[in-house]
């Protein structure tokens, strides 16, 4: 009885570890992942509709979800690298439907830091 009392006491502490995100049922959320060799010191997301800050990202990791009023495949970006500022700018939404409820990702890459250059790819999950 004591290994049965002890066996439930560890599962039920591992459960309680378990990491919460932002991310709200029936809504938009979305993550952003690292692709770029660069450490992130600071992730900026503007859908439009909605703000975020995911703080630092390392090389090659994600966030947790945060959620979004709505959202498109693409949106306002900046990110901090070594002290500069890496920035995607839509120009507009005109002829963009808005994302359906669900979890995206944002996959931002940056290979030219010296001109700033980021790329943005949306993933669906």
């Amino acid at each position: 009885m004591k290994n049965l009392l002890l066996i439930l006491g560890l599962l039920l502490s591992c459960a309680a570890c378990k990491k919460e995100d932002d991310a709200t049922p029936g809504g938009v959320s979305i993550r952003v992942r690292n692709t770029s060799p660069f450490a992130f010191e600071s992730v900026l997301v503007n859908t439009s509709d909605g703000e975020n800050s995911y703080g630092q990202l390392a090389a090659g990791q994600s966030t947790d979800y945060k959620s979004f009023a709505s959202a498109y495949r693409y949106a306002y970006v900046r990110v901090l690298v070594n002290g500069q500022e890496v920035v995607w700018q839509p120009i507009d939404y005109v002829g963009e439907q808005k994302l359906a409820d669900g979890k995206y990702t944002y996959v931002l890459g940056i290979e030219d830091l010296a001109n700033r250059r980021i790329s943005l790819v949306l993933e669906k999950e």
